[in-house]
């Protein structure tokens, strides 16, 4: 089995020296890929701090900083090389800066080198970014199992899942693993297109999903 992994953080930059990120570093791709190395796939894992990653033979490792390297990765990958499984973990960036703008009527900065630390302020304009995700089956065309994480912050379970269900239908994916920050450490929902859902420990997250992507009956007719 061919699986391909993505884990860690995407930069998108401001000038040549500065970039806005995310505060994930990419360990539970990292025990995602270390898990289903040990149980016997091929597996890919594209992530932006390979120094988290184990070492292990059966185990590629693909690094990436930005954005914009993470999708031109994922695109050669996944049109150019025949993956059974795509779990997409990695914290995209949801918006770039498409522009720096300083405080007098907001006129634009050239961001094309360093920006002078001289402002009293700095705006930054920031426009909406492709998700990543959605190209995997209508752009790229990859047409086995598909895996999306999704994050929110202070929602109940019910709204969770409800945003969940949404998510997965509307990116074709066979399921999502849905987790809100106050408790991302301690569980997960695994949900599905149809809204069915289980929560479990995140400890086993690694051993569950192994177990999903065997049991081909339960992942729906995406495959």
């Amino acid at each position: 089995m061919k699986i391909l992994i993505t884990a860690g953080n995407t930069l998108v930059p401001i000038d040549q020296v500065r970039a806005i990120t995310n505060i994930f570093k990419g360990r539970t791709g990292n025990k995602l890929a270390g898990f289903m190395a040990n149980a016997g796939a091929a597996v890919t894992l594209v992530t932006s701090r390979p120094e988290f990653t184990p070492k292990m033979g059966n185990l590629r490792i693909i690094s990436y900083e930005t954005y914009y390297d993470l999708y031109e990765i994922m695109k050669k990958q996944i049109t150019q090389k025949n993956y059974d499984v795509v779990i997409h973990s990695a914290a995209v960036s949801d918006y770039f800066v498409s522009n720096v703008l300083v405080s007098d009527h907001l006129s634009p900065v050239d961001a094309s080198g360093k920006i002078s630390s001289n402002h009293s302020k700095l705006y930054l304009e920031l426009s909406p970014l492709e998700k990543i995700i959605d190209k995997i089956r209508s752009d790229w065309k990859f047409s086995g199992t598909l895996i999306k994480f999704k994050l929110e912050i202070g929602k109940t379970n019910e709204e969770l899942i409800s945003i969940a269900t949404e998510s997965v239908r509307a990116s074709k994916a066979n399921l999502i693993v849905a987790n809100c920050l106050e408790w991302s450490k301690k569980s997960a929902i695994i949900v599905y297109p149809d809204g069915t859902y289980s929560k479990i420990e995140r400890s086993i997250l690694p051993k569950e999903l192994w177990r999903i992507i065997n049991e081909k009956d339960s992942l729906g007719n995406n495959r």
